[in-house]
């Protein structure tokens, strides 16, 4: 059956496909509750189609967050305005409910490692430690490829989020993850699946075609929310709605802590790493790729999970800065022995 044309205008005026794909579901959420479909809300009476709205507003705000609910109607006014039907917005946003006040806080490293050793599957694994090691959004992981991702020196990896887009990001992850990473792609080629640059970095456990095997936000969201129950890790409610701990956020709030807490790192440079736009940072900052991974490589000692992959860093750290100051006194050395040399050439030439 084909889509109705009211539809096809209301994905065609949203500008990205996640955005498109994330307000159609919402829509058609909205018509599921109200018994319509797209052709017959739009023949609603102006009045009647405000009431519906008004029940839903009441129906959402004993169910979900202020934010959830504001872009649950902005999908739904979206639909309606590319169709030529207004409402009185105005009106509806009087009935949200208060924005309650709830602390947040940053999943531990010791959290962490105990949602590693619950993790049962490589995949698992390695979303575990993408997340700790970039403090990326789950939409960005949802949507990473094998194409995104590149090898870089020293064990690193370049990683691409949001590739082709306008909010198109560099970032990278440490060895640690690479290993990780590498080895659930390992176990993928030994199934018998032939890995394309195309391909999902982090597919849904059954084996599909690339098209279908995608890991949705709310699929990865699970994911890490069952792990902590199995884990036993704490989470105090703020809220009918709201933990202390976010469940993907937690990992975001603890790498922003992290860059933050680290005065060696550009504060710009840190705010890009989140994607976080910073006044006009966007238009005039252009560092280049090796000056972000040098920025990077300075919070990794902290961002490591295991102790073991973090002695061994530091181990490594202290061997190459024992080269380099050896180095330099070498250099001093030979400029010394240099200038003594040019000193009694000078006095022999005085004496001849």
């Amino acid at each position: 059956m084909q889509n109705p044309r009211c539809l096809k205008l209301f994905e065609s005026a949203c500008r990205s496909e996640r955005t498109r794909k994330s307000y159609v579901q919402l829509l058609n959420s909205f018509l599921k509750w109200g018994d319509k479909d797209y052709e017959s809300l739009l023949v609603l009476s102006d009045s009647e189609l405000q009431i519906l709205l008004e029940d839903y507003m009441m129906y959402c705000r004993k169910r979900y967050a202020v934010s959830s609910i504001r872009t649950i109607f902005a999908s739904i006014e979206k639909f309606l305005f590319v169709n030529d039907r207004t409402v009185n917005k105005k009106k509806l946003m009087m009935f949200l409910p208060e924005k309650l006040k709830t602390t947040q806080r940053a999943i531990t490293t010791k959290e962490i490692r105990l949602l590693l050793k619950h993790c049962g599957s490589k995949r698992n694994s390695g979303i575990i430690h993408v997340f700790s090691a970039t403090g990326c959004r789950p939409e960005a992981l949802a949507d990473l490829k094998i194409k995104n991702i590149s090898e870089m020196p020293e064990g690193y990896t370049s990683i691409i989020f949001y590739a082709g887009t306008n909010n198109e990001l560099q970032h990278f992850y440490h060895p640690e993850v690479t290993s990780a990473v590498n080895d659930y792609l390992d176990s993928r080629k030994q199934e018998g699946e032939k890995l394309e640059p195309e391909s999902y970095l982090f597919r849904q456990k059954r084996w599909l075609k690339d098209s279908e095997s995608q890991l949705t936000v709310s699929g990865i969201e699970s994911i890490i929310e069952n792990l902590m129950k199995h884990a036993g890790i704490k989470r105090i409610k703020q809220n009918e709605k709201r933990y202390d701990l976010p469940v993907c956020n937690g990992f975001r709030n603890r790498f922003n802590t992290i860059l933050k807490r680290n005065s060696d790192i550009s504060y710009p440079i840190a705010e890009k790493f989140l994607d976080h736009k910073l006044r006009m940072e966007p238009s005039y900052l252009f560092p280049t790729k090796q000056e972000l991974f040098d920025e990077y490589k300075k919070a990794v000692p902290e961002l490591m999970v295991s102790e073991e992959a973090r002695l061994k860093l530091e181990s490594e750290n202290k061997q190459k800065h024992i080269e380099k100051l050896e180095t330099e006194k070498d250099i001093q050395m030979k400029d010394m022995q240099e200038q003594i040399d040019s000193v009694k050439e000078l006095l022999r030439r005085k004496d001849s």
